[in-house]
């Protein structure tokens, strides 16, 4: 009986650790290690979209040409095949006021992986976009979502933050769903500095722009202002810092 009770703690420690692993990799709350942002703690009705896997040569410009025509401005996570295949894309986001951050260079799950690949997967996307014009610092955000503790740990030994997301719609854009429920979706998930997580390519995306279309007219039309993860970022920064106190003339 000692040794079937052995066995059983064993089981049931190694299926903890598995769903603990499981459950670590897949969430957006935390991370065990490094910088993980979100959100932006704002008061201000302030919101980033965010546009991961591309940049797509028929998708990527229909967004920038709404971006363009609401003044709103729009951070897109490029993996780095893709941005190497487009670089004219990935030079056009910039020119118009937008932020490119990395993806991966190949979109493959960073998680159970060495640390020397996850290493190459960023530094070589960080190096193609330095050399297509990208200014520092380069964000960083995880194919899928996923994580664990090699990536979390790669990163911040590079000092750089993942960027993930506290707006995910329901249904999620990159399964086709009703472009409307998408909008809708996004409009009762948003507050004050939120991160809104679309996709650009990966696949057909014309919900991706109406549900863009909708999301730009109707929460602009109530005051929302759409920014890029690094002016979030920033604007928090500026808020949360404490006026100097004046010197006496």
């Amino acid at each position: 009986m000692s040794k079937l009770r052995t066995a059983a703690t064993i089981a049931l420690t190694l299926l903890a650790v598995a769903v603990l692993a499981h459950t670590t990799a897949r969430t957006s709350r935390f991370q065990l290690i490094g910088t993980m942002h979100r959100r932006a703690p704002l008061e201000e009705r302030w919101l980033a979209l965010t546009f991961d896997d591309g940049p797509h040569p028929i998708y990527t410009p229909q967004i920038l040409e709404l971006l363009a025509e609401h003044h709103a401005q729009a951070t897109f996570f490029v993996v780095g095949q893709r941005a190497w295949e487009h670089p004219e894309l990935v030079q056009r986001i910039l020119s118009e006021g937008h932020e490119i951050g990395n993806h991966s260079w190949s979109h493959e799950r960073m998680v159970l992986k060495s640390p020397a690949w996850v290493r190459d997967e960023v530094e070589r996307t960080d190096a193609l976009l330095r050399d297509l014009g990208v200014p520092e610092p380069i964000h960083f955000r995880a194919p899928f979502g996923k994580k664990l503790l090699v990536l979390p740990w790669v990163l911040w030994r590079m000092d750089k933050a993942d960027i993930l997301f506290d707006v995910v719609p329901v249904p999620q854009d990159y399964l086709h769903g009703d472009p409307e429920l998408i909008a809708a979706d996004i409009q009762r998930k948003a507050r004050p500095g939120s991160i809104v997580v679309l996709h650009d390519s990966g696949g057909e995306r014309p919900e991706t722009v109406e549900a863009t279309r909708m999301v730009l007219e109707t929460m602009g039309a109530e005051g929302w202002r759409f920014a890029t993860v690094a002016q979030l970022l920033e604007r928090a920064a500026a808020s949360a810092t404490p006026d100097l106190p004046r010197s006496s003339p």
